[in-house]
């Protein structure tokens, strides 16, 4: 319905130009949106990271551990050590530098049996924090009879 003094079409060519194309408010405020998720992405790769190379330590430090106890697993009962052995400064490529103490316990828990415990620690340093790690295998070894 037509009403006095108004012109045919020119509310309607008004509102669709309006509706062209973004606001810089809207603009500004997609651009907000879009960085906070960025930066929440770029936390999470930060503690990926991190994540990442401790578990990486701490299998390196499994495998250092189990090869000690293998290492005395084939060794003659007579032949193994006593005391504490300690190694510093062991070094796995890339992956850092671990400390390896060995502990021969002999009669523990029974005669006729040595107890050996291998602790491998670690320390981390990732995006500047440092923190250590470490890793503690046993085993008991038993004289053979005869």
């Amino acid at each position: 319905m037509k009403r006095p003094g108004m012109k045919t079409g020119f509310i309607a060519k008004e509102s669709a130009a309006a509706e062209n194309g973004f606001t810089l408010i809207e603009t500004l405020l997609a651009i907000s949106v879009l960085s906070i998720g960025l930066f929440a992405l770029a936390a999470l790769q930060a503690a990926s990271i991190k994540s990442t190379t401790s578990a990486n330590k701490r299998s390196m430090a499994v495998l250092l551990a189990e090869n000690q106890i293998e290492t005395y697993k084939s060794t003659p009962y007579a032949n193994l050590p006593t005391g504490t052995l300690v190694e510093e400064g062991t070094t796995l490529s890339s992956w850092g530098i671990f400390t390896r103490t060995t502990n021969f316990q002999p009669g523990i828990p029974i005669a006729g049996v040595t107890t050996i415990s291998v602790a491998v620690t670690w320390s981390d340093i990732v995006f500047g924090n440092t923190a250590s790690g470490n890793v503690t295998l046993q085993t008991i070894i038993a004289q053979p009879p005869g």
